[in-house]
């Protein structure tokens, strides 16, 4: 086997709120019956890289039913497989990963067992469509101890949350630095790294059995550019990080365009059917009074209400006289007669009462102390969540994950509140 691929899908991500609370980034549902990490399993799959292992940690049930065996994404069977690998209780380990690096360090069995060429690692929490054999190519061209992938950025898209680095004629590595404190250029690392399977183990084991290994980032990947045989691929297609959930928001509305930026269908992104039985929901309905403007609404949605400028996940239900706008709903959700729902991602399971009100504009002085880097109007609701009838909630607020308002009929809530 050349190459096995280790896909890092076990953070938490600060900037999204409540909708963290049950799962980690990489099991986020996207553009309706999608979820973050089947960007990755089918970059993976579809250059043939058969062998990975997901390295899990913060709230995973989630991601592990989701990917199940990997049947989903082809990767089970002969020669193909999905580990999961959660931190684990043994001989001398009794702790929680301590880090990206201590992750791959006490997961290197994989590699063990395998003996690949190479090894790739990348996160499980971005969008974008790769062949990484064209990474690979480039990378055994060079005879890279480690090659990272890296983009071009516009500089009005530059934040000092990525890793910045600087190359020379030969694409080799003069300049490597994550989350500077100043913008060293405009290429910037996106977390896709390719090692020589010896090299990454010597790297990691160093540290490892001094106890200093934690981050990838930090403890192997800068030392090693400060040295040779480190260079940089530059893709040249989408990539987005998602920081938070304002940047979720715009990108999954941004699949409403005439030519979105995002294509899971025509890049061949696949999703685990299986995953709440969604390969068995009945057909879209909408019925004879429903209205739906520029919208994407997946298989087992009903819907009888008006639906503008939303992204509607399966199994939502819009009952006649209901308004959703500018929203985004999770799986099997239900909105009542008269409801008004503007500006909102609701998780999934949330019942919006009868004639209730959610979400809205807000004076630009209101601020949420739980999400101070969303600046837009938005309300986030949990999973599990009940809004009762005629419960009017101002914009930018939060409501709890399973938080029940049922009998809260009537009852204002002003805009910037967090329900709990």
């Amino acid at each position: 086997m050349d190459t096995v691929a280790y896909v890092l899908a076990g953070g938490n991500v600060e900037g999204y709120g409540v909708l963290f609370h049950n799962r980690t980034k990489a099991a986020l549902p996207f553009a309706g019956h999608y979820r973050i990490i089947d960007f990755a399993l089918s970059n993976l799959s579809n250059s043939n890289i058969t062998a990975v292992g997901i390295l899990t940690q913060y709230l995973p049930a989630s991601l592990i039913e989701h990917v199940a065996g990997g049947d989903a994404w082809d990767l089970h069977g002969y020669d193909r497989m999905v580990k999961i690998m959660p931190p684990f209780v043994g001989i001398g380990q009794t702790t929680w990963f301590q880090g990206t690096s201590d992750a791959v360090y006490r997961n290197l069995n994989l590699v063990y067992d395998l003996d690949p060429e190479d090894v790739i690692i990348l996160s499980g929490e971005h969008i974008y469509q790769m062949d990484y054999n064209r990474a690979l190519a480039f990378h055994r061209e060079h005879d890279a101890d480690l090659t990272i992938v890296a983009l071009r950025m516009p500089r009005e898209k530059l934040t000092l949350r990525y890793g910045y680095l600087k190359k020379d004629k030969d694409n080799r590595v003069t300049l490597f630095k994550e989350k500077p404190k100043d913008y060293l250029s405009d290429l910037v690392s996106i977390g896709i790294y390719i090692f020589k399977k010896d090299v990454l183990i010597k790297n990691l084991k160093e540290r490892g059995e001094t106890g200093s290994t934690q981050n990838l980032v930090f403890d192997v990947i800068e030392p090693m550019a400060a040295g040779p045989g480190v260079f940089a691929y530059e893709f040249d297609g989408y990539w987005d990080y998602l920081a938070n959930v304002n940047h979720y928001y715009e990108t999954s509305l941004g699949l409403l365009e005439k030519d979105p930026a995002v294509k899971p269908g025509p890049w061949e992104i696949v999703t685990n059917l299986e995953d709440r039985a969604l390969g068995y929901r009945p057909p879209l309905y909408i019925g004879p009074s429903a209205e739906t403007e520029q919208c994407l609404i997946s298989p087992g949605c009903r819907i009888e209400g008006t639906v503008r400028n939303s992204v509607l996940s399966p199994g939502v239900e819009v009952q006649e006289g209901a308004l959703v706008e500018d929203s985004i709903l999770m799986h099997d959700c239900l909105i009542r007669k008269g409801a008004h729902i503007r500006g909102v991602v609701s998780d999934k399971n949330v019942l919006f009462g009868e004639d209730c009100t959610v979400g809205g504009k807000v004076k630009k002085e209101v601020r949420n102390p739980e999400l101070p880097d969303v600046p837009s109007d938005l309300t986030i609701v949990g999973k599990g969540a009940i809004i009762g009838e005629k419960v009017n909630i101002g914009g930018y607020s939060q409501v709890y994950p399973d938080m029940d308002l049922g009998n809260y009929k009537g009852t204002d809530f002003a805009p910037g509140i967090n329900i709990r």
